[in-house]
Order: structure tokens, then sequence, then C-alpha cells
């Protein structure tokens, strides 16, 4: 997924991107999921948050747009994997197209289904094994394009978009180029839109962690310590494999297509290494389409807790998963199932951005007017540097909208006044005894009799030395 970084932002961009974004937005939200993941423990995570800092009807928008974002996205994934299959298979596009396609997508989508219903020990087991696989080609890309490597290619400045009509060779999408309150900027020679959407696609999520805080052995230390570590992997995941990728190589820029990755490891490695990069590209969207089914159901599962949806949410299977929120969620996946979704990550990513922005106020507030919250982990900062930490990425997402087209508007519009409806017909139909709703919030959460001093900060590693009791035997880990 790194191809529209560099097609966008040329060679030099695309790697100054993936070093310098992290700091931006990785880190950042790492840390505060870190923190308030640690405080309440509740799958619905960033809703039970959001809901004690601002109540329970920002808390519904919240969870509402981070489930429409996830969903929605969790969808690409089995489309994804047929793609990489019908490439390495050499079959026709058109011959595999319609029911065939879709038949296809969506049994792959309920074996997936039934294999996160098995719980999360089994799916984080399968997600270490599918991690080795995804990474196993990048590994020995990077070995052996080390020597090839040419370190003058690593500052390659972009092509300057709408000269020779350079702007339509490298997008020629309408919906990536139309303009929003601002024209299509082109500022530095960078196409900032698809620049920045891809480096915000690539580089968030970890919120989502905040849905499994309470399904480890130690909320305090592993917990935080598997955030950490996945973040490292993340960014070096993506350095690593860009440096070798386009210092070993001489592509253009407008060569850089979804999927070109797999042409620079064949003429690298020869086709058998391509073969095996698409292979691996097409396993780690299948880890994908766990970790999202496991947090999106689990968040759903803790919006039933707190009595924003109907109790059936809060049903569990005999291996602790939320069966009504996979069961739901696959049926959404499935009917999805056939869309093309290229055009619609701009607009997830802008659904997603708001949730992201109303936990970081949360985090703020909390902070701030909540001292006496008990956090097992801490950053180990005093308060006035906290709220500063949220500054970067609450900047660079209002530099996302303000850069985007009119679509995103209607579509974040549009979005917002459905899930207001939806629950006030669901208020309608709670009073109205319809649909049997049951409020069982987590009390995981828990205030010190006296606020606490900001000096008293924990180790960003070890944390306190004492864990508050869980009824969990279940290692948190990063896929």
């Amino acid at each position: 997924g790194i191809e529209p970084s560099i097609r966008a932002g040329g060679n030099f961009f695309a790697i100054l991107g993936f070093i310098i974004f992290p700091l931006v937005w990785s880190v950042p939200e790492a840390l505060v999921t870190a923190e308030l993941g640690s405080a309440f423990q509740d799958p619905s995570a960033g809703v039970a948050w959001v809901e004690e800092a601002f109540g329970e009807t920002m808390a519904c928008l919240c969870g509402y747009l981070a489930w429409v974002s996830g969903a929605t996205d969790n969808a690409i994934y089995p489309t994804l994997f047929m793609e990489y299959v019908t490439s390495v298979a050499g079959w026709d596009g058109d011959d595999f197209s319609g029911w065939a396609r879709f038949g296809s997508v969506a049994l792959i989508t309920i074996c997936l289904a039934g294999l996160n219903y098995t719980g999360l020990e089994i799916v984080g087991n399968a997600s270490m094994i599918v991690c080795v696989i995804a990474m196993s080609p990048f590994v020995i890309l990077t070995i052996m394009a080390a020597p090839k490597v040419d370190p003058s290619r690593w500052f390659q400045m972009p092509e300057v978009p709408g000269e020779d009509g350079t702007d339509a060779d490298l997008f020629d999408d309408d919906f990536q180029t139309s303009a929003g309150p601002l024209p299509l900027l082109t500022l530095g020679g960078i196409l900032w839109r698809p620049y920045l959407n891809n480096l915000f696609w690539n580089l968030n999520s970890f919120d989502s962690a905040g849905s499994f805080s309470a399904e480890t052995n130690s909320p305090s230390k592993t917990y935080p310590r598997g955030i950490f570590i996945g973040l490292v992997m993340c960014v070096l995941a993506y350095v690593l494999p860009l440096l070798v990728a386009v210092g070993a190589t001489d592509y253009s820029q407008s060569d850089w297509v979804d999927g070109h990755l797999g042409s620079v490891c064949v003429e690298i490695g020869g086709k058998w290494l391509g073969a095996w990069t698409i292979f691996a590209a097409a396993i780690s969207n299948l880890a994908l389409f766990e970790a999202e089914m496991s947090s999106d159901a689990f968040q759903l599962m803790g919006m039933a807790e707190r009595g924003y949806l109907p109790k059936i949410f809060q049903t569990r299977s005999k291996y602790g998963t939320p069966t009504a929120g996979i069961v739901f969620n696959t049926l959404v996946v499935v009917a999805f199932g056939g869309a093309d979704f290229g055009q619609l990550l701009e607009l997830l990513n802008s659904v997603y951005a708001l949730s992201l922005l109303m936990e970081y106020a949360a985090f703020v507030k909390l902070r701030l007017y909540h001292k006496e919250l008990q956090r097992p982990y801490r950053i180990p900062v005093p308060d006035w540097a906290a709220v500063l930490i949220v500054i970067p990425p609450t900047l660079g997402i209002f530099v996302i909208f303000a850069t985007s087209n009119w679509y995103v508007y209607y579509f974040c519009t549009g979005i917002v006044v459905v899930g207001i409806i939806i629950f006030k017909f669901s208020d309608i139909f709670k009073r109205l005894g319809w649909v049997e709703y049951e409020s069982r919030k987590s009390n995981n959460h828990k205030y010190a009799t006296t606020p606490l001093d900001e000096d008293e900060i924990t180790d960003p590693l070890e944390g306190p030395s004492a864990d508050p009791p869980i009824d969990s035997n279940v290692e948190f880990v990063i896929a």
C-alpha cells in the first residue's frame, strides 16, 4: 500500500513521509490508546473514553463513526485477496467476475469469520504465523537488494505536476483530482491529497487495540508493550522495503501504481520472489481482516453493554467472542463483497478521522479534569505536555480535510445525519419496549480517593508494580 505515496510525492518525499509522519500520527495515537485503554479496559474502547469525557450522545456518535469506517474498510480485504489470487493464478479478470467472484469473496469472508469466532488466542497465534509469512519476502528483498542500492535515488525529487499532463498521468481518477474548498494542492511538486491520505491510511488505527485491553494478562505491562512493539514493527516494515525498492530500481514516478512492488521483487529476485510477495500480501490482507473483525465486533459488544445497542449484541460464544457482532459484521462485509473500494479510501479516512478527533478531545479533558482516574499505564509526562502530544495529529487531520474534495464533505455530513436518525429511532424502540436493551457498563475504570500528582508517572514499559485483577488469560498480540 505504499505505491500511492511514491506516485504522489516521488522517492524522497515518500521515504520522508514514512519516517516523519509516524511521529505525527502513529506515536500520539499509540500513546493515547495505551493510557486510556489500560484505564478503562472496556471493549467499546473510544466509546467509553468519549462517554466519560463528554456524555452519551457524543459517545454514540464516536462509536458509530468508528464502526462505519472499520466495517466498510474490512470489506476491502477479502476482495483484495481474490485480486492477488487471480494475479498469481493468471486468471482473466473478466472470466472471474460477477457471481463467481462474489461467491468466492463471500466464502472467504465466512471462513475467516468462523476463525474469528473461535477466540482471540487462536486469532493471535494465527496472526503470528501470518506475520512471518507476510514479512519474509520483504526481508529477502531487503537482503538481495541491499548491494544494488544507489543512495542517490532516495533523494529523487517529484516530477512537477501540471507540466505536460504529468498530474493526469500520475492520477487519472477524477475523484482524486477533483477540487474541494481548495484546488488540488501541488505545493513542492507533491500531490498532497493522495499523498497524505495514503500515509494516514497506512499509519493509523492503533486505537483499535483499545477494544482488547481487558483481554490481556497485564494492562499496565503486556498491553502497552504490545502496542509499542507493534508501532516499531509497523514503521520498520514500511521504511526498510521502501528504501531498498526505490534505491535498487530506476522506475519513474508514474510507474508506481497499486501492486507495483510485486514487479520490483520480480526485477530484483526473479519471478519466484514476485509470486511469493504477492502471496504474502494476500495473506497479510487476511490478517488485517481478522484484526479489524475482532475490533469491530468487540466494539459493538461494548456499545451494547452500555445500552446503545440491543442486548443481543452482548452475546458471547463459548470462546468468549462477541457472537452477534461477528455475525452482523460478516453480513455487512458479504453485502459489499463485489464492490470496488478504490475510491472509498479517502471517504473512509474522513469518517475515521472524525472519530479520532473525538478520542483526542476526550484524552485531553480526562487528563486535565479527571486527574483522579486510575491509569495502570500513564504516559510519563506532565499533563501540559500530554496535551501537546495530540496537537500534531489533530493539525494533520485538519490539513487532510482542508485538501479534500467536496465529496468528502457531502459523505461525512450524510453519515452523521444517518447516524443521528438511527439513534433517534433506537431511543424510540427502547421506550416502546420493541427491542430489549440492557446497560451493563464496565467498572474496570476506577478513581483514586485523591488526585494523582503529575510526577506520579509510570515507566513506558514497566508500568506500576501491581495490576488490577482481570478475568482473562489471553496474551495481547500485535499482528
